[in-house]
């Protein structure tokens, strides 16, 4: 009887509501299986990034992604050379393995970046609005006047050509982009009663922010932040490929392209494998984007 009545107990508690909330975005998001295939492949590609870096650094296959050998150049595929080699007689296999680290990283950080500057600004201009929002916004109109590859060739252009100075650029231009969204969602969760519920018993405008709004806009950010992981590549790949980007002889997979566009005829395994691995990864990040907005947006919700 004890223990039933322990059962019973235990049984009718109270569930945490974003607890329960974030069970049901696992569940529907288990139920979308291309949301699956590009969280699988994510997950395959970013254990192996670890590997590439750490081999990178200690040399753990004995081969390094910048050694040359001349009487091996534009080899093709084969149990040697797995994706054969380039016009140096570099490794492509290695290359790609060591450069994966590299161009997940610009990814990620320009994205990092990007939401650390956007989402402050973003929360702030919309909660507290006045000439606040306009400034911001306006400058955020500015910024989104010039297209984002245009904006990091002018950015690039003037600070120079480095991984940092690329994932510098990149992030600038996605700050707006933030910023927009996360004032949007911001607006509209203020007005709320709960909210107003809160200010009224005396809280601080800090604690209403980060204890309140911001934890209930996580998800449009969230949705933002995938989805634009696949962008910042894109665009990392894209100030390579012209000579702008990473610079030689870094393997990442768009300065890779820009080195193998000259033999594409003789030896279009070169930029094969590279432009391979560049749209598997972006498709991957806009799969499972799509798969978590459809499982976070209240409307799919039963």
């Amino acid at each position: 009887m004890v223990v039933a009545s322990k059962e019973r107990i235990r049984d009718t508690r109270p569930v945490n509501p974003r607890v329960k909330s974030l069970k049901d975005t696992f569940r529907r998001l288990k139920k979308n299986k291309s949301a699956l295939v590009g969280f699988y492949v994510l997950a395959f590609f970013f254990v192996v990034s670890i590997f590439g870096a750490i081999d990178a650094n200690y040399g753990l296959t004995g081969i390094s992604s910048n050694a040359t050998n001349l009487t091996s150049k534009l080899e093709g595929p084969s149990g040697a050379h797995w994706f054969g080699t380039d016009h140096l007689g570099r490794d492509i296999f290695i290359r790609i393995l060591h450069g994966m680290y590299i161009t997940l990283g610009v990814g990620f950080a320009a994205t990092f970046l990007a939401g650390l500057v956007g989402v402050p600004l973003g929360i702030l201009a919309g909660y507290y609005g006045g000439w606040f929002d306009t400034v911001v916004m306006r400058l955020m109109d500015i910024l989104l006047a010039f297209p984002g590859i245009l904006l990091a060739l002018a950015i690039v252009s003037v600070l120079g050509g480095s991984t940092i100075n690329v994932t510098i650029a990149i992030a600038i231009g996605a700050i707006p982009q933030f910023a927009r969204i996360v004032r949007g969602s911001t607006l509209t969760t203020k007005k709320l009663e709960y909210v107003d519920a809160i200010r009224a018993l005396g809280a601080r405008d800090g604690k209403i922010i980060f204890q309140h709004i911001l934890p209930n806009i996580m998800s449009p950010i969230i949705v933002n932040t995938t989805l634009f992981i696949a962008t910042a590549i894109l665009t990392a790949a894209g100030l390579s490929f012209l000579g702008l980007g990473v610079q030689p002889p870094t393997p990442e997979w768009g300065a890779m392209l820009n080195d193998g566009r000259n033999y594409m005829y003789q030896a279009g395994h070169i930029t094969l494998f590279p432009g391979m691995m560049i749209v598997i990864v972006v498709l991957a990040f806009n799969l499972f984007g799509d798969g978590l907005r459809d499982a976070l947006d209240p409307k799919m919700r039963k």
